[in-house]
């Protein structure tokens, strides 16, 4: 999921697809002001829909995109400096289970939600394969992020860029020694406060960015905790540039806002 403006840019990638699925955008400024329920754009798009003018209405603001490879899915991040979506179209054999050692990632148009360049290739340290490809995020410059679990507990933490041809990432100098909750879920920039968000299923650190540059100089009160009730899976987090929080939650999904923007 990712959140530009009025829109909000959601992956669909059933299980039973094997690596394919779509985007679809929602114009949820439109779909707000006419009052459109959860249980109205649940229906609208059913064998059963009664076609009325109200349904063709909401279906005006829905763009459906095209079905292609995406992978897990749940790396879909807006380029701020670029204003392309961005996606790791990692292919697993099984959830978390890459099926080889090739990163792979497509630029999707957010006007056709189709991928308009796929760029492939190796992240390596030394002679070792880094894996990488299940989330992604980018800050207001445009340089991108994700962060992986080598251990239990460790967090591994990673700025780099991607242009047409080239993707670079460095390990910065920056280990979290306890990670939030058990897998990992989500990355997110927050604009308003230029923190760094660490997406599990039942917490959720956050650092700031800043403390990145160079060597780094992050401090354990640096780094604030959330934690939740862990019952539900959390698929994706997103800020509006006021630091309005959008999190989509699975298994009943949802997509819910958060009220305030202190966190």
């Amino acid at each position: 999921m990712a959140t530009v403006g009025r829109y909000i840019y959601v992956v669909y990638c059933p299980t039973n697809w094997h690596n394919r699925g779509r985007l679809v955008r929602f114009d949820q400024k439109w779909l707000k002001a006419h009052h459109v329920t959860a249980r109205q754009l649940q229906k609208v798009y059913t064998k059963k829909a009664a076609h009325s003018a109200r349904e063709k209405a909401i279906r005006s603001a829905i763009k459906v995109g095209p079905i292609f490879i995406t992978g897990h899915g749940q790396s879909l991040a807006y380029n701020w400096r670029d204003h392309h979506l961005y996606m790791w179209c990692d292919r697993e054999s099984k959830p978390r289970v890459p099926t080889n050692q090739y990163g792979y990632i497509n630029r999707i148009s957010t006007h056709t939600l189709r991928p308009n360049h796929q760029i492939r290739f190796r992240l390596r340290n030394r002679r070792m394969a880094v894996p990488g490809g299940h989330v992604l995020t980018f800050d207001r410059s445009g340089r991108a992020y994700f962060w992986t679990r080598p251990s239990a507990k460790r967090v591994n933490l990673y700025q780099g860029t991607i242009g047409l041809h080239h993707v670079r990432f460095r390990l910065t100098h920056q280990v979290l020694r306890h990670a939030p909750g058990s897998r990992v879920q989500s990355i997110a920039y927050n604009p308003h406060n230029r923190r760094l968000y660490l997406v599990s299923d039942d917490s959720i650190a956050s650092l700031p960015i800043h403390s990145l540059r160079g060597r780094g100089h992050l401090s354990a009160k640096s780094v604030r905790w959330t934690g939740f009730s862990p019952r539900r899976e959390f698929e994706a987090l997103n800020f509006t540039t006021s630091g309005r929080a959008t999190l989509m939650t699975n298994h009943d999904p949802e997509i819910l806002k958060s009220t305030h923007t202190s966190w």
